[in-house]
């Protein structure tokens, strides 16, 4: 039932839907008007599609049915025009209720154009530029629902600052800050635009690689630990990053699950040591959490490098 609703809002709809229900609007409204007598108008009943089209499909649709609802009620002009000692006022009349349909689909788009940025800011970290928990949560269950779908494996980082909180002791919290915007900027310069960086808050950041396989999860993390290293070594933040690796080759059936399976991994590597990689498979019962041991050196050079250790079980 809540999937139902979600589908049908009618602030959220398909273009295709929009079109139709739309177009079914219209059609109903026009039906009742060629009913009903030319002294009853149903013009302001117009609004409804050109609103909903215009909200959901666009400006150029809504001034498509602006028209539409403008020839629906001039198809009686002539008779009509013994109303008007002139028949061209009668088209000037018709000409102002699109001007008044037009200002409406005008306004409309604007407003949607607002709510779709404040929509976007909403799920926005303001400090970092990547997503909030909200948005990123939102694009996790995205990619549940598409891996659901289609099958395609995904897979999911979950990266903790070791130490983070000596840096906001000794250096103050705008150093902090900094530390979390550079965390942010390069997980951004090192990933693919296809992946989604997400700050969950405090110094725990989080990255969905959409279609990627464990090996290539695993050398793009690799990438980001070394970057992350040299950035921190070159800012003296003596800080390390703990960075669990999930991946997903069957659908892990929530947002929540993938995450609670990301987040223990991210504490088996901080158990490790701290400034280490721990990944494991999702629903399989024979596999134990691994720490990748490849040299982050070597990763960083090219996109496929040979494993010059072999895994070792945590």
């Amino acid at each position: 039932m809540a999937r139902s609703r979600r589908r049908w809002n009618v602030f959220r709809l398909k273009l295709r839907d929009a079109l139709l229900v739309g177009l079914g609007l219209y059609l109903s409204i026009a039906a009742i008007d060629r009913a009903t007598s030319d002294e009853f108008s149903l013009a302001a009943f117009y609004l409804f599609p050109v609103l909903l089209v215009a909200w959901n499909c666009g400006r150029r649709w809504g001034f498509i049915f602006a028209l539409l609802s403008v020839a629906a009620q001039s198809g009686e002009a002539v008779l009509n025009a013994s109303l008007y000692s002139r028949t061209v006022y009668l088209y000037v009349a018709y000409a102002n209720v699109f001007l008044e349909y037009a200002i409406v689909v005008v306004l409309t788009s604007m407003l949607r154009n607002i709510y779709e940025q404040e929509r976007y800011t909403a799920r926005i970290d303001p400090l970092t530029g990547a997503r909030n928990r909200k948005g990123f949560q939102e694009a996790l269950a995205t990619e549940v629902a598409r891996h659901q779908r289609k099958n395609a494996g995904f897979c999911l980082a979950y990266i903790d600052c070791d130490d983070f909180k000596k840096i906001n002791d000794k250096y103050g919290h705008a150093e902090g800050d900094k530390l979390l915007e550079a965390i942010a900027n390069v997980s951004a310069e090192t990933l693919r635009r296809s992946d989604t960086i997400g700050r969950l808050g405090g110094d725990e950041f989080a990255v969905i690689l959409p279609e990627t396989e464990q090996r290539d999860a695993l050398f793009a993390i690799d990438k980001l630990q070394h970057k992350l290293r040299a950035i921190t070594r070159l800012r003296r933040w003596q800080v390390s990053f703990s960075i669990g690796v999930a991946v997903f080759r069957t659908a892990p059936g929530s947002a929540t699950l993938a995450m609670e399976f990301a987040d223990r991994l991210m504490y088996a590597a901080k158990n490790q040591g701290k400034g280490v990689t721990v990944w494991n498979i999702f629903g399989d019962p024979k596999a134990a959490p691994v720490v990748w041991q490849i040299g982050v050196t070597r990763a960083s050079r090219s996109a496929r490098p040979e494993v010059d250790a072999a895994p070792r079980a945590t």
